[in-house]
């Protein structure tokens, strides 16, 4: 009796697994505890662009954010970069030792347009709570609409900012990191013709930094992350981290 109720008992944990599998047709369905599903092919993607983790906590609001990639029925590329800055962010150096942050980018092309998603996430908790900077540098490509999505997504719930500056090249974003929270990451959404090549750059404030002082930037080649070219002193006050691009 004792072997039966343990064995039952067993089965009833296994049934409490946080992502559940199930077949649909010839498609393998994942499905989370909030009740978000993904084919195998979304779930690859949110794999490697989030990481394995975020899977378990993915939530409708960021089902909606990626679908736009249409993943199921494009080819999507992702660039990555990571960046092992020392003193957690404190320190410029091209020294690769300490995990700190992950920026990343993915696209998907349709015949008139692309989606460009960027994702910078944070490994460690910065100490640091100004305004960094994310954006793109286009070359031979330009925006599809005027449309630019950024947001934050912390331990605190997610915020949107739209502290835009638009060039002829490029734009970027200044935002502001929320204080005292945890899991940190900043996604930037936004649509180019195809053809061309995107540039994207994230920039982290080493020191504290006001928002009209964030926007003294221009854009080109041999700027941080291969985007931001900064003046004034401004430079100064961001960690140099490398950039990464996509061919569209």
């Amino acid at each position: 009796m004792k072997l039966k109720i343990l064995f039952l008992l067993m089965c009833g944990i296994s049934l409490l697994s946080f992502t559940q599998v199930f077949a649909l047709g010839n498609d393998t369905v994942y499905v989370n505890s909030n009740g978000v599903e993904l084919t195998e092919k979304e779930l690859h993607f949110v794999n490697e662009f989030y990481g394995e983790d975020f899977f378990e906590t993915m939530t409708h609001e960021d089902y909606v954010w990626i679908s736009d990639l249409d993943i199921n029925n494009r080819d999507v590329e992702i660039k990555t970069i990571s960046d092992y800055s020392l003193n957690n962010g404190m320190m410029k150096s091209p020294s690769y030792s300490t995990n700190s942050k992950k920026l990343s980018i993915s696209k998907a092309c349709s015949s008139n347009v692309c989606t460009i998603i960027t994702n910078l996430n944070w490994f460690t908790n910065p100490t640091i709570r100004s305004y960094d900077l994310i954006g793109v540098r286009f070359y031979n490509t330009s925006l599809n609409n005027n449309i630019v999505t950024t947001k934050v997504t912390s331990s605190k719930g997610t915020e949107y900012s739209s502290n835009n500056k638009f060039l002829a090249n490029g734009f970027g974003t200044s935002v502001k990191l929320p204080t005292d929270a945890t899991n940190i990451s900043v996604q930037q959404k936004l649509f180019t013709q195809p053809g061309g090549i995107v540039y994207a750059s994230y920039q982290h404030a080493v020191r504290d930094i006001s928002l009209q002082t964030s926007l003294n930037y221009t854009m080109g080649v041999g700027g941080y992350g291969n985007v931001f070219l900064f003046y004034g002193g401004v430079d100064n006050y961001y960690d140099a981290m490398g950039g990464v691009n996509i061919d569209l």
